[in-house]
């Protein structure tokens, strides 16, 4: 079975949704960063054979399974032991938070956390996060890479430089900034369990 024929059968047979109301509930949870209708029509077609890990993120959540469920009994299911992300797929799983701050998810779909290698060019910034709390504690371990990161944490701010490393409990209130004018930051965070 195709992974786009799996989709399709879920939502009609298991959660009895018209793709209507299927896309309503995604922009419930998603609000304005979730799938367009005709997006979600293309991709239950099958007229797009690589799913972005964003959508199938976004149509597990929907449809209330995990990744590996959709994926059981598909000719994507996973049987390998290790997952490699080619530089050149990196760029399909792309999270724009504006033009200049844009992340990167460099972390395979089937582990428990998630890394993504963050840009942000002089003067952008990413926006207000906050993780879910839960009975899970939700972590994130910044390194800078290249640059300066100004950390928003809470009420704190931290500036850390090429080299340095930041770690804090990411149901507090965050955010990331490049203080500089001059030259962009690279950095990468991970983040434990993962929650986009």
């Amino acid at each position: 079975m195709k992974l786009y024929e799996k989709i399709r059968d879920y939502r009609k047979r298991v959660a009895k949704l018209s793709m209507r109301e299927f896309h309503k509930k995604l922009v419930d949870i998603f609000g304005d960063k979730a799938l367009t209708y005709y997006s979600l029509c293309r991709l239950e077609k099958g007229y797009r054979s690589d799913i972005r890990l964003t959508s199938l993120y976004q149509i597990c959540t929907g449809l209330g399974i995990s990744l590996k469920e959709l994926k059981e009994g598909t000719d994507q299911e996973e049987s390998k032991i290790v997952t490699i992300i080619k530089n050149s797929e990196r760029a399909e799983n792309r999270y724009f938070y504006n033009e200049k701050a844009i992340a990167e998810i460099l972390s395979s779909s089937n582990i428990k956390f998630l890394t993504m290698e963050l840009g942000l060019t002089p003067g952008g910034a990413t926006k207000l996060e906050e993780d879910p709390v839960g009975i899970d504690r939700f972590e994130k371990l910044v390194i800078v890479l290249q640059g300066e990161v100004l950390c928003h944490i809470g009420q704190e701010k931290h500036l850390i430089k090429k080299g340095d490393t930041l770690s804090f409990a990411s149901n507090i209130p965050h955010h990331f900034e490049n203080p500089s004018k001059k030259i962009k930051s690279r950095a990468i965070i991970i983040q434990n369990p993962k929650s986009y």
